[in-house]
């Protein structure tokens, strides 16, 4: 039997190389699980990434998952509001990525997730992959 695996996470993305960690602290009071400074490894990443994510998922019930990671976010709503109001280039998104194992999920977004993501401005993407 394949597990089905994945994870989600939100991201803030941008092109600006010179926005650091630093600078993403003095506008939230949310730590990353994971940062990224374009071009630290070269020529990747290809912009510069804050990432807060659900962490590594094995058969995932995604709907609990989306929704718990909306709980933490939701609490720094204001921050990312005037965080995008100063920065409108930035890109919001939350991710959902899907290792399809023997196991099916589904994928549901509840009204409030929809909400959450429309009033700060950003967008919904699912990356959904073979296993087998």
């Amino acid at each position: 039997m394949t597990d089905t695996k994945g994870y989600t996470y939100f991201a803030i993305k941008t092109e600006n190389e010179n926005f650091g960690l630093s600078d993403f602290d003095s506008y939230l009071t949310i730590k990353p699980t994971d940062f990224k400074q374009k071009f630290e490894n070269g020529k990747t990443p290809v912009c510069t990434i804050w990432e807060y994510s659900s962490g590594k998922l094995t058969n995932p019930y995604y709907f609990e998952e989306i929704e718990k990671l909306i709980d933490q976010l939701e609490k720094h709503k204001n921050e990312l509001i005037g965080l995008k109001n100063r920065n409108p280039e930035f890109e919001y998104v939350l991710e959902v990525v899907i290792f399809l194992g023997d196991e099916s999920p589904g994928l549901h977004f509840s009204q409030r997730t929809i909400k959450f993501i429309n009033d700060i401005g950003g967008t919904i993407d699912c990356d959904i992959y073979s296993e087998k």
